[in-house]
């Protein structure tokens, strides 16, 4: 289904691979639980595991659509068409789709494993990894607060903003290698300068 025809604010998004462990299959029967209008909107790619995204397919519906990476423009026209972002998981390191989704400014929902709760901090919403019943109860919850939904956006982008952009990370690590060759050359020693060359 092309992303225009969706509407706006009217999906809950996934973004990322489609493999067991990202947990899809518990996002989606968490979804068809759900008594809501909205749709259900999983955009990825297989990686080694076409079993696993036929088992994902055959949940295909009016409600439920899967299509294929997208990126660029129709990336950021999902972003910004869906009402939450899940990130339902067992195991994940820092995910981009993550950070993409809370720059976007939406609401996000994720699994609680540690690397989630570090990078959502405050602004956002967790379930118990692997528990569909509670991950189908937040995601009503959110689904029925739209300012709910729209306070936690803010909170999200500003904490990107502040903590993930490359210009604040190089800035925080040049005033951290300043502070370490500070300490390294001792109380009252002299910083050190470039050699002049000769004219």
């Amino acid at each position: 289904m092309e992303v225009s025809r969706l509407g706006y604010e009217n999906y809950v998004l996934y973004l990322g691979r489609f493999s067991p462990e990202k947990n899809c299959h518990l996002l989606i029967e968490a979804f068809e639980k759900l008594d809501t209008t909205m749709k259900l909107v999983l955009a990825g790619g297989s990686s080694h595991t076409d079993e696993y995204v036929t088992r994902l397919r055959q949940h295909l519906s009016e409600r439920i659509h899967i299509i294929d990476w997208v990126s660029g423009q129709r990336l950021e026209e999902l972003l910004t068409g869906a009402a939450v972002f899940v990130l339902p998981s067992s195991m994940e390191g820092m995910s981009l789709a993550l950070l993409d989704a809370m720059g976007a400014g939406l609401c996000v929902l994720a699994s609680d494993v540690p690397e989630n709760i570090e990078t959502i901090g405050n602004a956002g919403f967790t379930f118990k990894a692997g528990d569909v019943r509670d991950l189908q109860r937040t995601l009503h919850l959110l689904l029925a607060n739209p300012s709910v939904r729209q306070d936690a956006g803010v909170r999200a982008q500003e904490r990107v903003r502040q903590n993930y952009l490359w210009d604040n990370v190089a800035l925080e690590m040049s005033s951290v290698y300043q502070t370490l060759v500070g300490h390294s050359l001792g109380k009252g020693s002299q910083p050190l300068k470039t050699p002049h060359r000769a004219a």
